[in-house]
């Protein structure tokens, strides 16, 4: 067991989830939060792309829950978010999206953002803290790192928690001051943790903002389409400035047939589910 420190009082467990692109990265935050006691090293289960370990550091249980999520080229499936969320079960307090002060934040990163946040949802933020490994090559401070760029909007995003670590530094106190960093967190958003049920209504609303793209797509298609039906059929007329008429009359009629039509699909589709779920529940 890790010697004790005093301020781990509350909560009794911690529950952290480990993200992020480069493997190597992502063990060395495992190393640094678990110690090297042997003890530490047997506690693990799971798979190869979700592993938990806990320590007990005082007295507190921290669980780590270190994931391949977003070093995948593809959002995450549904076994394996799952996987993530039960191995955090009742959920995780943080998640620490590891970064690197050694690298730029190129598009590779900010893919891997966007994949962690669409996997989670954008409300995962809330819940997340960016943890900058390679302290030890840092000049200036995190925030003239950060910059003004697109890694200072994921920052923002995140209520500005952030932290630095050093690669090179295996003393207790980096862990203690990553910790106390970690509750105080966790303190401010009333010991609340993300849960399954919020991951639950990040899908619901991922498929409505999956029916409001394709509204705009289709809206945007039967409107082009209007357009040139109006544009074509209004000279026909042969009226005063017939061609310029039609073409904004074509493009408006075009783009509400074309949107209460995926509307209208999306009603039934629904309606049909609604049916479903009652002839099936006992």
């Amino acid at each position: 067991m890790i010697s004790e420190e005093p301020y781990l009082l509350d909560p009794s467990e911690l529950r952290i989830v480990l993200v992020g692109r480069g493997k190597n990265r992502i063990t060395s935050v495992r190393k640094i939060l678990l110690g090297s006691s042997e003890e530490n090293e047997k506690c693990s289960s799971g798979t190869k792309k979700c592993q938990r370990k806990e320590v007990k550091i005082g007295q507190q249980n921290v669980v780590i829950v270190e994931t391949d999520l977003c070093n995948l080229e593809r959002v995450s499936g549904e076994e394996e978010k799952e996987e993530v969320l039960s191995h955090a079960a009742p959920g995780p307090h943080v998640f620490l999206f590891v970064l690197s002060c050694k690298d730029r934040f190129t598009t590779p990163e900010q893919n891997a953002v966007e994949m962690f946040k669409e996997t989670f949802s954008k409300n995962v933020t809330l819940y997340t803290m960016v943890l900058f490994t390679g302290g030890e090559e840092l000049e200036g401070t995190i925030e003239e790192f950060v910059g003004e760029s697109e890694l200072k909007s994921f920052v923002d995003d995140c209520k500005g928690n952030c932290h630095v670590i050093k690669n090179n530094d295996e003393s207790p106190s980096q862990r203690t001051e990553l910790l106390q960093h970690i509750n105080n967190m966790v303190q401010k958003n009333g010991e609340k943790f993300y849960t399954k049920e919020m991951l639950q209504e990040a899908e619901k609303e991922g498929k409505g903002w999956g029916v409001r793209r394709k509204v705009a797509f289709c809206v945007g298609a039967s409107a082009l389409g209007g357009a040139t039906l109006g544009g074509t059929a209004f000279p026909m007329l042969k009226v005063p400035f017939a061609a310029a008429i039609g073409v904004p009359v074509g493009a408006v009629a075009g783009g509400l047939l074309g949107g209460a039509g995926i509307l209208a699909v999306a009603h039934i589709k629904a309606k049909l589910h609604r049916a479903q779920q009652t002839n099936t529940s006992p």
